[in-house]
């Protein structure tokens, strides 16, 4: 069975901007249940609101999304029936300008399923998550188009679960913990490829022979791309001679 593609591939955005969109689309729902559905620009209003909380506007001011993108992301989730038209406007051509829709229950369920789905996530980004789930979580389960309660027992269950701001944030730790984790690692690594190359050069080792000690150590993480021989000796003379001499200092 294919698998359904998730909304950053729907995007065709970083899975980073994706997630604000999701929560972007989740509460211009919720806030447009007594208003008839929520349009375009009210994604876009929360999109810009919930980046503004990450501090994003500082960080990333050129991060925006406008219109013409969120009215394609709303014509594929209507054809993947994650949403639909209100009124049954913009069913089989263009959407009128100022369309309005509602998320299905597949389309609230999934969301915050890919909402939540935080593998080794920034810690920003989940931070963010955590914080949009213990603020909107109930919110988000009594608004099935604009019914409340609307969402079935078992989905709500699996929607409080994934949802739930305790799980994010031991998410969050974990993914931290492991970040850690590796960039202790580097650093014992980087001591020790700086030891090796200042032996093999007082040794008087060619640059290709303190190349092939340091592949021989295993530290270096991406040798099926390229491995570091190739990397080091492909080199000017001068960058050469700073990463066998000091690059590992740093």
């Amino acid at each position: 069975m294919t698998r359904t593609p998730s909304l950053a591939d729907r995007l065709g955005h970083v899975t980073a901007q994706a997630t604000f969109v999701q929560a972007a689309l989740l509460a211009a729902h919720g806030a447009g249940a007594r208003s008839g559905g929520f349009r375009a620009s009210d994604v876009r209003f929360f999109f810009l609101l919930f980046t503004n909380w990450a501090e994003h506007d500082v960080t990333r001011p050129s991060q925006d999304l406008d219109l013409t993108q969120v009215r394609r992301t709303l014509e594929r989730l209507c054809r993947s029936r994650w949403a639909e038209p209100m009124d049954g406007g913009g069913r089989g051509g263009k959407a009128p300008r100022g369309q309005r829709y509602a998320l299905t229950e597949l389309g609230v369920v999934s969301l915050a399923e890919e909402l939540a789905d935080l593998d080794r996530a920034p810690l920003d980004e989940a931070l963010f998550v955590a914080c949009f789930a213990a603020s909107y979580l109930e919110a988000v389960l009594a608004r099935v188009r604009g019914q409340a309660p609307a969402l079935s027992t078992p989905a709500r269950r699996r929607m409080a679960r994934m949802l739930d701001p305790k799980r994010i944030l031991r998410e969050a730790r974990r993914s931290t913990a492991a970040v850690l984790a590796d960039l202790e690692e580097r650093v014992h690594a980087s001591r020790v490829m700086d030891e090796a190359a200042r032996d093999a050069l007082a040794n008087k080792a060619s640059a290709q022979e303190v190349a092939r000690r340091w592949e021989s150590l295993g530290s270096y993480q991406l040798h099926r791309v390229r491995p570091l021989t190739e990397v080091l000796l492909g080199l000017p003379d001068d960058l050469k001679r700073f990463e066998l001499e000091k690059g590992m200092e740093n």
